[in-house]
């Protein structure tokens, strides 16, 4: 990845786009085998606008001002799985688009996505997340960034799932450290 890319890269609110901001996000795509994974980004669109209030967050990422890169959704209880401790954010489809993957990317949208869940609730003490065990570069991203699991892989919704957590208060700035 080369710095400019990383040096322009942004999260937005979903809340701050528009109907047709929106929609050139719920196009964006990425491959089959991570639709299974994570879903679509129509998908997550759809359920961030089926869930609008202060226990769901969503942030658009953008390459370059406002080429349109990404998702994530962040939820607290009792908007999250049952499974989500009370004091936790859970973190639900982080997504990068085709165009853009195997930039390094996905380390950029985690980092602002645990800035933003700490900035929107700060008493909030651990991130937690559901993951695909076959989704090897998912896992390896939030293992990277210190995030363990947090008790048995168990079965999901495709195939065994690992949930991870990680503490909050977290140093992100640390985690983009080569």
């Amino acid at each position: 990845m080369t710095n400019r890319i990383a040096h322009s890269f942004d999260a937005i609110d979903l809340e701050a786009l528009s109907d047709a901001e929106l929609a050139v996000f719920a196009r964006l795509d990425v491959s089959k085998e991570q639709e299974d994974f994570g879903g679509t980004f129509l998908g997550s669109v759809e359920e961030w606008k089926r869930v609008p209030d202060s226990n769901t967050y969503g942030l658009a990422f953008f390459i370059r001002g406002r080429t349109p890169a990404g998702m994530v959704l962040l939820k607290r209880p009792p908007a999250s799985p049952s499974w989500t401790p009370n004091d936790a954010v859970s973190l639900h489809g982080l997504k990068i688009s085709r165009e853009f993957q195997g930039r390094g990317l996905g380390r950029f949208a985690l980092q602002l996505a645990i800035e933003m869940a700490k900035a929107r609730w700060p008493d909030a003490t651990k991130l937690v997340l559901a993951v695909d065990a076959e989704n090897v570069a998912a896992l390896t991203l939030y293992r990277r960034f210190g995030m363990s699991d947090s008790g048995p892989v168990f079965e999901g919704r495709v195939g065994l799932e690992h949930r991870l957590e990680l503490s909050l208060p977290f140093k992100t700035q640390a985690s983009l450290t080569p």
